[in-house]
């Protein structure tokens, strides 16, 4: 009799980085083992419901409080429980962030289910260390994290044997390059000699476009130096949500204040052709100061792109030590930034054979089926050491 997996998503509204993982693994469960699988959300149904019933996935609504406290909070949990054992009866529960992974450890044992993990995909954020963290940590049957940085956070909140936290690499497609169209530059009005420089992000104050800004002013400075002419000087791209209208209007006033021109950085906003955006760019940015290993710029690198950015243990994880070395700056040093990317813009060969490596560098650290075999020694009782997994694990 096939176990039944329920995937906790929390919402079914949009695809982010956890969201995007916890797809892939259901993709492999049903795939490769015909498994049964459930997906839990609380705030109703959305455009994830639509394709998880294509998979062949069973849906299932709670009206979770994730901001009750008290007496309110533990008959929350307590019909969490109830309805988990007696509408879905799992035998497996994986929550994929920790904002789900806090109150599913604490309850997973009335579920009747035998196994639960607490999945750490990001550097920490949403955690105080509180006691309540403490035990459901302690509840889970193995604390997995994506990042080093993230698994560090959970050691030195929880005082937590640094040993017991599983740390593994994101699963990262590999997109077939002649499967994307040419969309972007044309929809920039870009001339062919104009290059474009991407960053994949959300404009929040954690991802340090203020830096990215400075050094972009910096840049055009050293361009300028080298001769370049104003109608040949590249575009920044910046894709991602606008919701924080406060961080976006400041960005806008410090771009006026340095004066980059609104030609020269565009908002983007979310978008949903992401790979066609790095496939025509000739350089990927990432200037974050805080998150565990990015998923943009795995993505951005299974593209062959170069990517330069801050030097945060996230960025290491992903792009490597030896590329590192190369390709990062120093959180918030936007002139350091700008000379990396003067280097990669005005030295093309070096960027083809960075974008080169980055590629082999996804293609036997990050792969998805790598990951998901991963996940399943972890389900069956075969746990790993602790480091960095290879996603290629056989």
């Amino acid at each position: 009799m096939s176990q039944t997996y329920l995937i906790i998503l929390g919402h079914f509204g949009h695809m982010g980085g956890g969201e995007r993982q916890a797809f892939h693994f259901i993709h492999y469960l049903r795939r490769e083992l015909d498994a049964s699988v459930a997906v839990l959300g609380w705030y109703g149904d959305g455009p994830l419901t639509v394709e998880l019933h294509a998979m062949g996935c069973r849906t299932y609504n709670f009206p979770y409080q994730e901001k009750a406290k008290g007496t309110a909070k533990l008959r929350n949990l307590a019909h969490l429980a109830w309805f988990i054992r007696t509408r879905i009866r799992p035998d497996v529960i994986l929550p994929f962030v920790s904002i789900h992974s806090k109150p599913v450890c604490l309850i997973w044992r009335w579920t009747g289910a035998g196994y639960c993990w607490w999945n750490q995909q990001d550097e920490g954020r949403g955690l105080y260390g509180t006691p309540t963290e403490r035990r459901a940590l302690r509840n889970a049957v193995h604390i997995t994290s994506n990042s080093t940085v993230g698994a560090d956070f959970l050691a030195e909140t929880y005082k937590i044997p640094r040993a017991t936290i599983l740390v593994y690499n994101n699963g990262t497609p590999i997109v077939d390059p002649s499967s994307l169209k040419p969309l972007w530059r044309a929809e920039l009005n870009l001339a062919p000699t104009v290059q474009l420089v991407s960053m994949l992000a959300n404009i929040t104050p954690f991802k340090d476009h203020v830096t990215l800004f400075h050094a972009w002013n910096k840049l055009q400075d050293l361009l300028i130096q080298r001769g370049q002419r104003p109608e040949q000087m590249p575009v920044l791209a910046l894709a991602g949500g606008l919701n924080n209208s406060d961080h976006v209007g400041m960005l806008k006033t410090l771009a006026f204040d340095l004066g980059i021109s609104a030609k020269s950085v565009r908002f983007l906003g979310a978008i949903n052709t992401t790979n066609e955006l790095v496939y025509e760019s000739d350089l990927m940015v990432h200037s974050s100061v805080t998150e565990g290993c990015p998923n943009a710029v795995c993505e951005a690198m299974a593209l062959g792109k170069t990517v330069v950015g801050t030097d945060i243990p996230g960025m290491r994880q992903a792009l490597g030590e030896d590329i590192a070395k190369r390709c990062l700056a120093k959180p918030g040093d936007g002139d350091a930034l700008a000379e990396k990317m003067f280097q990669f813009l005005t030295g093309p060969e070096d960027a083809g054979e960075i974008g080169l490596l980055n590629l082999k560098r996804i293609e036997s650290e990050f792969t998805i089926e790598g990951m998901c075999r991963w996940f399943m020694s972890l389900i069956d009782g075969q746990a790993g050491r602790d480091r960095v997994v290879s996603s290629d694990r056989r």
